[in-house]
């Protein structure tokens, strides 16, 4: 029996050995032998929808971006004119080291002064005619709403608009799947309906009606 244990200690030793050379360091970058792709990661400091009052001074929050643990470079583009009253986009990119990048962006709406008291057009609304199509109205920021459909129920266009007295709305020029759209509206505080008064110039449409119920 003795004369076989140096035989298997040996090829414990060339098992051991064989084991520590193809023993897998796993890091941030790398998994065995296979490179880990990290993909750019935006996180966003402040609201996606601001408001600021026309001739006022607009901060813009920020964005950071990431590779894994990395912070990268963002690149911002737009503008935010806050001496005319309108929507502003600014879109964030990154691109990470393998040149998959990534966006997002923030909408900024100039408004012409701030909102009356106690104003808030949120909540759900019947398209006047098929109670079947619905829209929700959302309030983002002061004076500013999005509509998920401000069209109809056959074709959906969400539009972003401002109501500052709860009563009259303006639509300010947005872009939109059927090309850009701007206009003006009414809600009306006894009936609660809200009318939209849009123009699709793409679509040769001007000053079109869109009547919508609160629920």
């Amino acid at each position: 029996m003795k004369k076989f244990i140096p035989l298997f200690y040996s090829l414990l030793t060339v098992l051991l050995l064989a084991c520590n050379k193809d023993e897998i360091h796993n890091t941030e970058d790398q998994v065995g032998i296979s490179s880990v792709v990290h993909f750019a990661v935006l996180q966003m400091s402040g609201p996606q929808y601001m408001s600021v009052v026309e001739g006022s001074t607009f901060t813009d929050p920020g964005v950071k971006a990431y590779e894994g643990s990395a912070e990268i470079p963002v690149t911002v583009t737009g503008s935010v004119n806050t001496d005319q009253t309108g929507l502003y986009i600014l879109t964030y990119s990154a691109t990470n080291k393998d040149g998959f990048s990534a966006t997002t962006t923030r909408t900024v709406v100039v408004i012409a002064g701030n909102e009356m008291p106690d104003v808030d057009l949120s909540g759900k609304y019947d398209y006047v005619g098929s109670s079947t199509y619905t829209s929700t109205v959302t309030k983002v920021a002061e004076g500013t709403y999005t509509t998920d459909n401000a069209w109809s129920g056959a074709t959906v266009i969400p539009l972003v608009f401002v109501s500052l007295d709860g009563v009259t709305i303006s639509i300010p020029n947005q872009s939109t799947a059927y090309g850009d759209a701007f206009g003006t509206g009414t809600y009306d505080t006894g009936t609660k309906s809200l009318v939209y008064t849009i123009s699709l110039p793409a679509f040769g449409i001007s000053n079109s009606n869109r009547n919508w119920q609160r629920q």
